[in-house]
């Protein structure tokens, strides 16, 4: 009898094992797109006075004048 639900844990335990393992490999494969395109990015940069950069590598970049570098 001791076996019995020693197998019945067992088995238990494995199917529990694959169904987490069959949830987690399918939600891993999902592709994540990115959050802003890069015209919407270019239009955010210049919106708050910012110069937008293309660039090859990383699709481009926004940049800033501080405050404390403008010439009088």
């Amino acid at each position: 009898m001791r076996t019995v639900n020693r197998v019945k844990r067992m088995l238990g335990g494995a199917l529990l094992g694959a169904a987490l393992g069959g949830i987690v490999a399918g939600c891993s494969s999902v592709p994540i797109p990115p959050t802003y395109t890069q015209p919407e990015l270019r239009a955010i940069c210049e919106r708050r006075g910012g110069w937008w950069h293309d660039d090859d590598l990383m699709g481009g970049f926004c940049e800033y004048q501080a405050a404390s570098v403008q010439a009088p």
